[in-house]
């Protein structure tokens, strides 16, 4: 039978564990924790311009076919000092910096994710998830953001000339900053010119294998698209990117983008 002291010592040490989790590190670990699963990947520039390409993964809920909503703090209230969400990580802080050229490990939860987005786009037409198990390290290789500009469009991309020009002449001469254009990735596997992994991931870390490919509603409220951009439609996915039916995806954006001035790729 518990005695009451049993019964608080159970509950303090609820209360003191670590609570679920979506996190950047700012750098290596020097150890791994076995109830985590670790992602690895480098980014460069957006448009290998002057703009950091960024990457949001999200926890992906099978049974409601979209993106998982985060687990709730103990009784609902959120504790002085606040809640981190597990259900969703933005790749900001790089843990390794090689010009430019970006390192970043996050530390998940174990389960299903989805490569959520990137920059100030929703992969809501389509993305591919992949099954994280905890203790492992996966590796997504080398991503490259861009911009995804229909055939025909002209290229209209941030360089450092045309800022220093728009600060000196207050943008008389046209439009400093290009207007916003639907972002894809192309992602590659690592080789022995990307940014050498941490050691304590290099006999570790495992490529990257995907799961499937779904739709979700666009809870980033920017742009929609797919992961792999136009030349992914209908059916032609880049490297590790199945296909299936948009139909479903397409709804779910209609619903969470109606009013909101968000563009999907015609």
């Amino acid at each position: 039978m518990m005695t009451r002291f049993t019964v608080f010592a159970i509950w303090l040490a609820a209360m003191l564990a670590a609570p679920a989790s979506a996190i950047t590190l700012r750098r290596a670990p020097t150890a791994l924790d076995p109830a985590k699963a670790y992602v690895l990947v480098e980014i460069g520039k957006l448009d290998d311009g002057m703009l950091p390409g960024t990457l949001v993964l999200a926890r992906y809920d099978q049974a409601t076919s979209d993106i998982a909503a985060p687990t709730p703090p103990p009784g609902g209230k959120i504790p002085r000092g606040g809640w981190a969400a597990d259900n969703r990580v933005r790749f900001l802080q790089s843990a390794v910096t090689d010009g430019d050229r970006r390192l970043y490990i996050a530390q998940l939860e174990p389960g299903l994710w989805v490569v959520e987005g990137a920059n100030d786009t929703a992969f809501s037409l389509g993305a591919s998830t992949l099954r994280l198990e905890a203790g492992t390290v996966t590796d997504l290789g080398v991503i490259r953001v861009y911009s995804d500009f229909s055939d025909g469009e002209k290229r209209d991309t941030l360089t450092a000339g045309r800022l220093m020009r728009g600060a000196l002449m207050g943008g008389i001469f046209g439009r400093t900053i290009p207007a916003s254009v639907p972002k894809a990735i192309e992602v590659r596997v690592r080789t022995a010119g990307d940014i050498a992994l941490p050691a304590i991931f290099a006999s570790t870390a495992h490529p990257v294998e995907w799961a499937g490919q779904v739709g979700f509603g666009n809870h980033l409220g920017g742009l929609v698209n797919r992961m792999g951009g136009r030349k992914a439609r209908p059916s032609s996915m880049s490297v590790g990117q199945p296909t299936s039916s948009e139909k479903s995806a397409q709804e779910k954006v209609s619903q969470n983008s109606e009013g909101n001035g968000t563009r999907a790729p015609q």
